[in-house]
């Protein structure tokens, strides 16, 4: 601060100095705005990096309230995933990492993010490649084809038949409907709740990119507490989205 300004600050009455203080939230306020706008979002709306971690993490923060609704957070988390700016670089370079990856056979995830409310990951499947059916334990998901071409089957847990534990090893037979059946491309967004659609597979008919975001993040006892399906091919007798499964040892 030069000396004019300093001789300027001595003489602001208090009355003056009250005032400045308390626009000072909203000027910060707008000097955030000026800065999201001036080079981190593009002339066609679509939305740079960081300017897209902000926005998804003031709409993650909302988990804690008493009252959160998942699937219009979902509905939030998807209009700010497609107006995301895939050519980004922090995207474009993981895409090419794990591009590189792949061509040496090491087809693996990239964390883009990780904190104590949300995480975003990119993923990359090679032609044919195949997640077997799975569940995320009080979690929320959403998935944006970033590249290529992947088909993904949602499930719902419709009966438990039988489930135990024994030597400490889980074991199960359920009924699971299937609520989901549909094949993203770029673009593409598909969505999970705690609640429904929480299991799910894919499997990739190219090289294909995916952009997850799950709410919150894995940690140690919702990892501990996922589970691994193997389904039957067709559906039971006299159904056509009802299919018998078992835990995956």
């Amino acid at each position: 601060m030069d000396d004019y300004h300093r001789r300027e600050f001595i003489k602001t009455t208090v009355p003056g100095l009250l005032g400045v203080m308390l626009s000072l939230p909203a000027l910060c306020a707008m000097a955030t705005r000026a800065n999201a706008f001036d080079g981190r979002l593009k002339a066609d709306r679509s939305m740079h990096w960081e300017a897209f971690l902000e926005a998804v993490s003031k709409e993650a923060a909302k988990q804690h309230l008493d009252r959160w609704n998942e699937e219009k957070y979902l509905q939030k988390i998807a209009g700010l995933t497609k107006s995301l700016y895939l050519e980004d670089p922090v995207i474009s370079q993981a895409m090419e990492k794990v591009a590189v990856r792949l061509k040496k056979g090491w087809v693996d995830f990239h964390d883009l993010e990780k904190n104590l409310d949300f995480a975003v990951c990119l993923l990359q499947f090679d032609v044919n490649e195949v997640i077997k059916p799975h569940n995320h334990p009080g979690m929320t998901g959403l998935i944006l084809c970033a590249s290529g071409e992947i088909h993904a089957q949602n499930y719902d847990l419709y009966k438990t038949i039988d489930e135990r534990e024994v030597d400490g090893v889980r074991t199960g037979k359920y009924l699971l409907h299937q609520s989901g059946n549909s094949t993203l491309r770029k673009g593409d967004i598909s969505t999970l709740t705690s609640q429904a659609r929480n299991i799910h597979t894919l499997k990739a008919s190219m090289v294909t990119q995916l952009i997850d975001i799950f709410t919150p993040p894995y940690n140690q006892e919702r990892s501990e507490k996922s589970c691994w399906y193997e389904l039957d091919e067709i559906p039971v007798a006299g159904s056509r989205t009802i299919y018998e499964a078992h835990l995956r040892e």
